[in-house]
């Protein structure tokens, strides 16, 4: 399991979870990402999920897990490269712990 702390730009005028939501119903049906519920989403290829949720200050927590423990890199370089692309501008910094 790897747990990602996503910290917020102070200026920004939506939180990390909001855009999140926005983002996934604007790219439904062609992003490689599926939600299965809110605060939970599926990889199209990568076997596994993801649990986000935001905590006090505007931080998203995110757990990745995976079916496949070898896979679970695989999950955290798509999720990584998905807020790089979409949210780099909203993001002060990313932390990756590993369990």
């Amino acid at each position: 399991m790897k747990i990602i702390q996503v910290v917020p730009r102070r200026n920004n005028k939506l939180k990390l979870k909001t855009l999140l939501d926005q983002k996934e119903r604007e790219l439904r049906g062609s992003s490689t990402f599926v939600r299965q519920r809110a605060g939970r989403w599926m990889h199209k290829r990568y076997p596994g999920w993801i649990n986000w949720d935001e905590v006090s200050g505007g931080i998203l927590v995110v757990e990745i897990q995976s079916r496949v423990a070898d896979a679970e890199w695989q999950l955290l370089r798509a999720f990584v490269g998905y807020l790089d692309r979409h949210f780099s501008e909203q993001i002060e910094s990313i932390t990756i712990t590993y369990r």
